[in-house]
């Protein structure tokens, strides 16, 4: 988790939030970890983005 939080550049927190609200990139449950391939985090990421020319905020957060 600590991993995919860097990777994204935010904190552990923001990611298992995400995960919890059913708004996060699906991931593999191993045992008691959850892991993510980068190509999937990736994908999640382009398609959790606003449209070139827009606002580059994440669709995921709060708009206050």
């Amino acid at each position: 988790m600590r991993e995919v939080a860097e990777y994204l550049g935010v904190c552990a927190r923001t990611v298992w939030s995400l995960r919890a609200e059913g708004k996060f990139a699906p991931g593999t449950k191993i045992g008691k970890k959850v892991v993510w391939r980068e190509s999937v985090l990736r994908e999640w990421l382009v398609e959790s983005t606003e449209a070139p020319g827009e606002s580059a905020t994440y669709k995921f957060r709060s708009a206050g």
